[in-house]
């Protein structure tokens, strides 16, 4: 399974080493909605997310389910649910069609012990993953909801035409919100001309003004 070097932590495996891992990693596809892993359950396997998109996923008292992360591949998704060995409190969902290779928890261990470049940028991940986390409740806690949908689109790669390539209720899951509040925030950034809503997603037009929705004080 060649293709794994384009995952960035692999990237610099010497050749040998990366066919070796794609020997031992299984191939998998997924169609869109297919459950990898349900909310409860170990992590058996690291999944090397190759192409698509999945999250985590998480229901709510009130029915609903939430998104508390998303990964796009080439990378490797939910790999706290593998590192801890604890049932995982919550489940592994592609959203779109994707393809991984799947390696058994204790392969992934070992290529930690024995790549010191691979646990290097996976430690540099996580540690990223739990910033970007902390500062994630944070908003939840002290922005209102047009403010955490700015940042959110702010945070997003610049350089990508389509800030965000989701729905409207994806980024109401991913945030924690009723469709109802996101798209009444959309509503009104898209009046301030900050962004645009496109049949592809929402496109940032103007990142200052969208910026000054982050603001304290906006409400």
């Amino acid at each position: 399974m060649t293709s794994l070097g384009t995952i960035p932590a692999l990237r610099d495996l010497p050749p040998d080493r990366l066919a070796d891992l794609g020997r031992r990693a299984r191939p998998a596809r997924f169609a869109a909605g297919d459950t990898l892993r349900r909310p409860g359950d170990r992590a058996s396997d690291v999944v090397f997310l190759l192409t698509g998109t999945v999250v985590a996923t998480h229901d709510t008292a009130s029915g609903g389910e939430v998104w508390p992360a998303r990964w796009t591949g080439p990378a490797i998704a939910d790999k706290p649910a593998v590192l801890s060995g604890e049932p995982s409190p919550t489940g592994l969902r592609a959203i779109t069609a994707a393809t991984a290779g799947l390696l058994p928890a204790a392969g992934f261990l070992r290529l930690l012990h024995d790549e010191p470049q691979v646990r290097a940028h996976v430690l540099a991940a996580l540690a990223r993953d739990a910033l970007a986390g902390r500062r994630e409740l944070l908003h939840a806690v002290t922005l209102p909801a047009v403010a955490r949908i700015a940042s959110c689109l702010l945070d997003q790669d610049p350089q990508r035409r389509t800030a965000w390539p989701g729905t409207q209720d994806e980024l109401a899951r991913v945030l924690g919100l009723s469709r109802v509040t996101v798209n009444r925030a959309l509503s009104r950034l898209t009046r301030a001309a900050a962004i645009q809503l496109t049949p592809g997603g929402i496109t940032v037009t103007d990142r200052t003004r969208l910026a000054a929705f982050t603001a304290p004080g906006i409400r």
